[in-house]
């Protein structure tokens, strides 16, 4: 059985809103090293291209931003044209950000590190400064270039070819004011249990796949040595987290209470929480800490602590809006709608990440930070490895020698119902002797035997499958703008003179009609493509404008992202 994978760490700290953690990989051929993000909504792997610096930027740039990706130095650079990254739309960042993609070879770690290597990747190159740091993409869904070409992400690989035992994995961003240094944490495949205190408790994805890990945000537990506790959020919300971006983004009535606890202030021309020497002083020696109260719902039900010290929330930013200065900051951020509910990054530095997109659920822990604590890999086993008497899931063990409650209750489902067709095989053979006559005895059928079923009646999670009747995918347009990382001081964007590219699909995209059949994936491997309902011109929904609602049925394992052409591109919208 294939093993999990530990994605080895850069041991550099990077970005201009952090420092964050990274990871090292290497892509083309002959290899560049690159340092890395992770993405746990993009499923394709972004590198920053030598145009995302410009002589305004410095000679610093380059290695600021992970090192620069040269597609013309690569012997294997497959280009397949300029499309839009298509996500983070709902929080402004990536209006009109473009990414040049292609395939190419991706390595995990540095060279001559040994680390796996796999041919024909899917690779966007970007200039944009929304994402200065590129990032290796750990969603399972397809991209789609057109109605014909569709390509597997990276995790399908790695489990298609039998590297990684499931489309799963572990993750925590690191941090860097705990002990030495400690490093962030990704395993494919599995997740360390060194890195977290496990609870047993997990959470089902959400019908939207693009927006799948939400938790309900039940509240935000304030304390110090000076005051009494206090809570910072005045009514539970349902939140999304996302590794791609930094901050954490909340109602505006809970950014308010943060600035009673903390003494921030909010900077209008900035829109940062920025913080000063002196506040800086004074927040170190009031010692807070901040617990959010996580479950499945807004209220209710099981629920998991995560604690912060101030010190998680001690960064550094560098942006152009800043003229070129390094200033701390607070990294929160205040939300325009529930659609913005966002657990970022900084939020991930304290907490520990499992997602199963095979079991469609995930699972978040207290990270633990022990010196010279051993590396401890568990596989997540795929569902077509399961027993179909015993369920496997990604919960962690209370105990490494014992069984879990559920494991012994499913092992004595199992060998009661084996002894049950035990005792009804001896009957009938007992009657079959007595009448001399041939009876056939029929084995129960398995739920899982048959293509279209899971459990009650649900489609398999290897199909396109929303509860709501839409497409589990988000489309993309292509476009024919140019890679320009100069058209704005204040956002170098691969932007041309158009504008960019609009975004329809899932999140606020065209629906299934009544009148047409019904499609499935067959065996995770062929994407659909729905034509969309909004002619050109037409007004199309914002992307990400749904609710967040919880289902409890399965997502799809495998979806689709779906990258097409665009003519004539809306004009930007102004950021918040």
């Amino acid at each position: 059985m294939a093993k999990p994978i530990s994605v080895e760490p850069s041991q550099g700290w990077d970005g201009n809103d952090g420092p964050w953690s990274t990871f090292a990989i290497r892509v083309g051929n002959p290899p560049q090293p690159l340092r890395v993000l992770a993405s746990t909504t993009v499923s394709e792997t972004w590198v920053v291209l030598e145009a995302g610096c410009t002589s305004s930027d410095g000679s610093k740039c380059p290695n600021a931003r992970g090192n620069l990706y040269n597609q013309n130095l690569s012997t294997t650079w497959d280009d397949q044209g300029l499309f839009g990254v298509g996500v983070e739309a709902n929080l402004n960042y990536v209006d009109f950000d473009n990414g040049d993609y292609g395939f190419d070879t991706l390595a995990l770690g540095y060279n001559g590190s040994g680390g796996l290597s796999l041919d024909q990747q899917v690779i966007a190159g970007i200039a944009t400064k929304d994402f200065y740091l590129g990032s290796l993409g750990l969603a399972p869904w397809r991209v789609n270039f057109s109605l014909t070409e569709s390509s597997p992400s990276y995790l399908s690989n790695l489990k298609n070819q039998s590297h990684i035992p499931s489309l799963s994995f572990g993750y925590s961003a690191g941090a860097r004011y705990r002990l030495k240094k400690v490093d962030g944490t990704l395993t494919l495949g599995g997740y360390d249990a060194s890195r977290f205190a496990p609870n047993g408790i997990s959470f089902p994805f959400a019908s939207d796949i693009s927006r799948n890990l939400v938790v309900g945000l039940q509240s935000i537990e304030f304390s110090d040595s000076n005051t009494e506790p206090k809570n910072l959020l005045s009514a539970g919300i349902l939140t999304f987290v996302d590794s791609t971006v930094p901050h954490i983004w909340l109602p505006v009535s809970a950014c308010k209470l943060f600035e009673d606890a903390f003494g921030i202030t909010y900077d209008r021309q900035t829109d940062l929480y920025l913080v000063n020497d002196t506040l800086r002083d004074t927040l170190l020696a009031q010692n807070a800490s901040v617990t959010f109260v996580i479950g499945n719902d807004v209220e209710g039900g099981d629920t998991v602590n995560i604690t912060f010290p101030y010190h998680s929330f001690d960064l550094e930013a560098s942006y152009q809006t800043l003229n070129g200065t390094t200033r701390r900051y607070f990294p929160l951020r205040r939300a325009a709608n529930d659609t913005q509910y966002t657990l970022g990054r900084t939020f991930l530095q304290e907490s520990y990440l499992v997602v199963d997109f095979e079991r469609a659920n995930f699972s978040l822990s207290q990270a633990t930070f022990i010196e010279n604590a051993e590396q401890k890999l568990i596989p997540i086993l795929s569902k077509d490895d399961a027993s179909p008497n015993i369920t496997i899931t990604h919960d962690p063990p209370k105990s490494s020698r014992s069984l879990s409650g559920g494991a012994v209750a499913g092992i004595v489902v199992g060998i009661a119902l084996i002894l049950l067709i035990g005792a009804a095989v001896f009957i009938i053979r007992r009657r079959r002797a007595h009448n001399g006559k041939e009876t056939k005895v029929e084995e129960p059928e398995r739920l899982s035997d048959k293509p279209e079923l899971d459990g009650q009646g649900k489609p398999f999670i290897g199909e396109l499958y929303n509860p709501h009747g839409e497409a589990d995918s988000r489309e993309v347009f292509k476009t024919n703008l140019e890679l320009d990382a100069t058209t704005q001081p204040q956002r170098a964007e691969m932007q041309g003179s158009h504008g960019g590219i609009e975004m329809v699909g899932s999140r606020g995209g065209a629906e299934l009609e009544g009148g047409n059949a019904a499609v499935e994936l067959e065996a995770l491997s062929l994407p659909v493509e729905l034509p969309s309902l909004y002619p050109r011109g037409s007004a199309i929904p914002s992307p990400r404008t749904r609710s967040h609602k919880h289902s409890s049925t399965p997502a799809a394992e495998e979806g689709t992202l779906q990258l097409s052409g665009l003519e004539n591109p809306e004009p930007p919208l102004p950021r918040s």
